[in-house]
């Protein structure tokens, strides 16, 4: 079992970005409530909505403190790790709320431009939106993952974001430990396949437990 995990994610960088999340959603959230008095003013609760959520799921996926737990095991002895619902589903709302505030802001822009308080940062805000949307599509048609590694008896199948991979465990060649770009684990695949990296924030176990889990079930499949 795993003893002394590694931090992975320095303990400056979580606190710089929670503390940066924190102060830009009572920031925006003090100037809405003290200044908006139209459509376009009121909007804005919209970035405090996503802003916050974020900070939401920073906190769950930055400052978790990950222990080994046993991941749910399906009927065929399939080993799934699934991202926490608290990192993921925040992550979601943040980006629903800014594609409803960049749809406000578009349409100001449309009827009323003089409107806008910040013309500037409303456009690079819409101009976000507009540039997410094909991402939005994959998320409507089953392409966009919640972050998931399972280890089963043949292969071993991660999922995360756009990424949706198969391998059996005869094209495995293991597993290790990556510190940076992200950190988490990295699957070594045989061949000229590139190694796909688990990041160790979309997860609530320790990077040793997913590299132990790995080379048992990739060692078991040979038996």
């Amino acid at each position: 079992m795993v003893s002394g995990a590694a931090r992975l994610i320095p303990r400056w960088y979580v606190v710089t970005v929670l503390a940066a999340l924190t102060l830009v959603t009572l920031a925006l959230a003090g100037t809405t409530a003290a200044f908006a008095d139209d459509l376009a003013g009121r909007s804005m609760w919209g970035l405090v909505a996503a802003t916050g959520l974020l900070l939401v799921a920073a906190v769950s996926s930055l400052a978790r403190r990950r222990r080994p737990r046993e991941p749910e095991v399906t009927a065929d002895g399939t080993r799934v790790f699934r991202a926490p619902a608290l990192t993921v589903w925040p992550l979601a709302g943040a980006w629903l709320a800014l594609l409803v505030t960049a749809g406000i802001w578009a349409h100001i822009a449309f009827t009323d431009f003089d409107a806008l308080e910040s013309p500037g940062f409303s456009l690079v805000t819409i101009v976000g939106a507009v540039a997410s949307l094909p991402a939005l599509v994959r998320l409507l048609t089953g392409r966009l993952h919640r972050w998931t590694l399972e280890l089963g008896p043949e292969a071993l199948t991660y999922r995360g974001y756009g990424t949706d991979l198969t391998a059996a465990w005869k094209d495995v060649k293991g597993a290790a430990i990556q510190r940076r770009g992200p950190a988490g684990v990295r699957i070594d695949l045989r061949g000229d396949a590139t190694d796909p990296v688990v990041p160790i924030t979309a997860f609530d176990v320790p990077a040793e437990q997913l590299v132990e889990e790995i080379v048992r079930a990739r060692r078991i499949s040979r038996r």
